[in-house]
């Protein structure tokens, strides 16, 4: 069955939904699963590549833009209107989806993980997307995050 986890950031961190999604993909990647993490745009994609390249104290979250040839690690990133069908060939094992809207190619992943920030708009946009997931049957999970 798809599932797909509704991640609710309790606090307001600077870069919370970039923080979590790194952590998500740090762990599918320790798992050996690959993961496809998709942003609304070019800026938010190059904040969220900061935000890996400094995800520790002492490491980094290996990572590649998923426009960029042949993939060399298990964590790709990149905005949701550049996701061609040469990246949805690779078979991602998840979906981590930092954009606001649910992403056409969702059909693609068993399981999609929803990051959802505070604020009301992130809020109110994450009720909008899960009422689509719901309405497609997939299987919805809630899990609140405090960063």
């Amino acid at each position: 069955m798809k599932q797909v986890d509704f991640y609710l950031i309790s606090n307001r961190v600077d870069d919370a939904k970039y923080k979590l999604a790194s952590r998500l993909a740090n762990k599918l990647q320790r798992m050996q699963q690959t993961c496809l993490v998709v942003t609304d745009d070019v800026e938010a994609t190059a904040q969220l590549d900061k935000v890996m390249w400094s995800f520790s104290d002492t490491s980094f979250l290996a990572h590649e833009h998923f426009t960029e040839g042949e993939p060399a690690s298990l964590v790709h990133i990149g905005g949701r209107n550049e996701v061609s069908a040469s990246v949805l060939e690779r078979n991602h094992d998840v979906l981590i989806n930092l954009s606001s809207e649910v992403p056409m190619f969702n059909h693609h992943f068993t399981r999609i993980a929803e990051i959802v920030e505070a604020d009301e708009d992130s809020k109110n946009a994450a009720r909008v997307r899960y009422k689509l997931y719901q309405g497609e049957g997939f299987e919805l999970k809630m899990h609140n995050i405090e960063l």
